[in-house]
């Protein structure tokens, strides 16, 4: 394990001239080692460490055990130790986000705040296929491809390249005690699903492809470098504050003009935008489609040669709408992956003879979680806004409403556990 650390650092230049080392140690096994293998390359090194770990305050009593255990790891090492108690519950509510996102967002707010150097984290080449799986199977592009960076602003991953297997066995080499997160041993989330089933069935096809994974991401990686300076060397000419220069973009090669697509949403904006909206704004560019919604009622207009970001106006939001038919089985994979599905799903066996788009009318009803309301109604109470409800897409079959935008399926239609077919509507504003 230590030469992997080793060869990281050849590789991706993980240390430098810095010496001040945040490691965030959870009390895992892969921590443990990392913080082990770390102090025995201390001299070597010149390493100053810290240990730092965060409580979520998720798991009650077993957390509270974590951070007894590291803190006395801490201790036997005679290092400095930081610790912060969040409530990830609360924070994921307060942002609509996962429990798991939120618990990442605090845990390296937490690091970021108490580094005064680079911050180690114990991420390895098995977190790297998994990732990489779950991309995948979200939908991504080169970048999520390219797995977990080894080393992103000052922020490193020692372990990149050791494999689970060799961490558990420095473990038991050096006779190093671990704690065990209850939650990694279920299979009730994407992530342990991947870990617990999908790569032991991949390591049966071929017991190389976690490092097999890895090469691919470091090529990846560089590939994707090579990219992003080809970007940077146009960047100054395409872009400024107000606006996106897209005169020639037809002459650019896409992979580059989406990507300064992307730089300059973000320079805007402050995050990534989604692949279906990056596409959208690409279409405007080329003068496709003559603007594009987007979050917190902004739109993507072109004007004469450059691209503007501008408050969306007030009229009415034109929709395209398609559906798509699954089986039950693979309709509840999809679910594990997109949760939010569900309010789009019907079950196909209980429409009554034609599905068909009609008009919005505030007196026409639907039955929703029980209780029947005017269109009118549930349109308010869901508060959809003015611009999107005149052409607002509602289907019906012969006995009446079955799905509406943002609204969902009737409860007529609903999927069940005897749904054998599902109907999925798939709606964009155009």
């Amino acid at each position: 394990m230590i030469e992997s650390i080793i060869k990281a650092d050849k590789e991706f230049n993980l240390f430098g001239e810095e010496k001040n080392i945040t490691v965030a140690v959870s009390g895992g096994a892969d921590s443990v080692a990392l913080l082990h293998g770390l102090y025995s390359l201390k001299d070597r090194y010149g390493f100053v460490l810290t240990v730092a770990h965060f409580h979520h305050g998720i798991r009650g009593s077993e957390a509270d055990r974590d951070l007894r255990f590291v803190k006395k790891m801490a201790e036997d090492l005679k290092l400095s130790f930081v610790f912060e108690k969040g409530n990830a519950i609360d924070y994921s509510k307060e942002k609509g986000m996962s429990l798991e996102t939120a618990a990442r967002e605090l845990r390296y707010d937490f690091l970021r705040r108490v580094s005064n150097g680079v911050i180690a984290t114990a991420h390895s080449a098995n977190d790297n296929i998994e990732t990489v799986i779950f991309n995948i199977i979200r939908g991504t592009s080169l970048n999520g491809m390219k797995g977990i960076p080894p080393k992103r602003d000052n922020i490193i991953r020692p372990l990149i390249l050791c494999e689970r297997e060799t961490i558990e066995k420095y473990c038991l080499d050096n006779n190093l005690s671990f704690v065990t997160d209850s939650t990694n041993l279920t299979d009730d989330c994407t992530r342990n699903i991947i870990r617990h089933k999908v790569v032991p069935v991949l390591k049966e096809l071929n017991s190389a492809c976690v490092a097999n994974t890895s090469n691919l991401c470091r090529t990846l990686y560089e590939d994707n470098s090579f990219i992003e300076q080809s970007v940077d060397s146009v960047y100054k000419e395409h872009i400024n504050g107000e606006y996106l220069d897209i005169s020639n973009f037809s002459q650019i090669h896409p992979s580059i003009a989406k990507r300064l697509i992307i730089k300059f949403y973000k320079l805007h904006f402050g995050i990534l935008p989604d692949s279906y909206h990056i596409e959208q704004i690409y279409d405007v560019s080329l003068g496709k489609i003559k603007r594009t919604g987007l979050s917190g009622g902004m739109s993507a207009v072109r004007k004469s040669d450059f691209l503007f970001f501008e408050k969306t106006k007030k009229s009415d939001v034109q929709f395209s709408v398609k559906f798509r038919t699954f089986t039950a089985e693979k309709f509840k994979k999809l679910q594990n992956v997109h949760e939010l599905l569900s309010i789009n799903a019907l079950d196909y066996d209980k429409i009554i003879g034609e599905i068909r788009q009609i008009p919005k009318s505030n007196s026409d009803k639907i039955r929703k979680s029980g209780v029947t309301k005017t269109v009118k109604k549930i349109l308010t109470e869901n508060k959809i806004p003015l611009e999107y409800r005149n052409n607002l897409p509602v289907f019906a079959d012969d006995n009446g409403i079955i799905w509406i935008y943002n609204i969902g399926a009737a409860d007529r239609v609903k999927v069940d556990k005897s749904t054998k077919v599902v109907l999925l509507f798939e709606a964009y504003k155009t």
